[in-house]
């Protein structure tokens, strides 16, 4: 399970109400769009909407890790923002973010932390829509400090526009962005994930023309009020969905049974 992925964990029961009052059964949360669409006249990105919005149910997977007994678990970003530990077998359900987009970030002080104020809190701004859209997607990073889980961002032309009308701007107008060495830049492009704007990251930081002390780069926090998903695809289904799902497919509306 990549970092950033949203695992539902908790409150099943609520989980199946919300499927229950959609009409929708288990099975077809893992077909297309477009099949959902045809079996149930609304888009599926839709429910995935409404389920991310129940917050409580679920949580950002922070770091896998191996159990005691040799399973599998993860530290997850909970609902109160807190770090916590789950088995792999407590996941019901998994979504990944394909594209999202944000509203704040943090300054970094270098590519292991971020950047912090004399009175330990994280420098955060509020960059400009256009900022936004010219930003470029890394990867997701467990470690930058403060316990949280960011998605590192960059910047090839630098200078971030903030807008000044911004209380967070204006406080912290003197933190400057940071600007990363080219090889600290390029090792993190060869290991980055796919993009969350839903296109295959490049194999080197040269395709996204890193310019030298110009290229900035910014952490993004995996908080809910933040992160602003715009599509999901399924990453984990229930057990039951790969043993019903080509009957559900074949016959959405029952076996066609014959008695006598």
């Amino acid at each position: 399970m990549e970092l950033g992925s949203i695992v539902f964990y908790r409150h099943y029961d609520r989980f199946q109400d919300i499927l229950t009052h959609m009409s929708v059964k288990e099975q077809s949360l893992c077909i297309s769009d477009e099949s959902f669409t045809e079996h149930h006249q609304y888009d599926r990105q839709a429910l995935f909407h409404i389920l991310y919005q129940s917050n409580d149910m679920w949580g950002f997977v922070c770091k896998q890790i191996k159990r005691k007994d040799g399973g599998i678990g993860y530290k997850i970003l909970n609902s109160n923002n807190k770090v916590n530990q789950i088995n792999d077998d407590e996941i019901y359900f998994a979504l990944s973010m394909d594209a999202f987009t944000f509203t704040h970030w943090a300054e970094m002080e270098n590519d292991k932390k971020v950047l912090l104020s004399p009175h330990s809190t994280v420098i955060m701004k509020k960059p400009s829509l256009s900022t936004i859209k010219l930003s470029k997607s890394i990867k997701a990073v467990f470690g930058l400090g403060q316990n949280m889980l960011y998605q590192l961002v960059s910047l090839a032309k630098g200078s971030p526009s903030y807008p000044s009308s911004n209380p967070f701007n204006s406080q912290w107008d003197e933190y400057n962005p940071y600007k990363p060495s080219k090889e600290t830049f390029q090792g993190y492009y060869q290991s980055m994930t796919n993009s969350p704007w839903g296109t295959p990251p490049p194999r080197s930081a040269s395709s996204y023309n890193f310019a030298q002390d110009k290229t900035t780069l910014h952490a993004v926090p995996f908080l809910r009020d933040n992160i602003q998903p715009t599509t999901f695809s399924v990453k984990k289904t229930a057990k039951s969905y790969e043993n019903d799902l080509r009957m559900f497919i074949n016959f959405p509306t029952g076996l066609p049974l014959r008695l006598g």
